[in-house]
């Protein structure tokens, strides 16, 4: 079982591999979203947050 952070975060980065004009892994995300309920619903407010995307890419790396 994924915990709900962990969950939050694999949506966040699909989100993020998603936008990117060049992805191309619709399968593997397809598989994903189809493999549980909740990770749709994840996914979708990934999408619709963008807050967090913000203070991700302005955040300094963690070395």
């Amino acid at each position: 079982m994924t915990h709900r952070s962990e969950l939050t975060e694999i949506a966040q980065r699909w989100a993020i591999r998603v936008a990117d004009p060049a992805f191309d892994d619709w399968d593997a995300l397809t598989a994903w979203l189809e493999a549980d309920p909740t990770h749709l619903a994840a996914y979708e407010a990934a999408v619709d947050g963008e807050l967090w995307a913000d203070r991700a890419l302005r955040s300094e790396p963690k070395t």
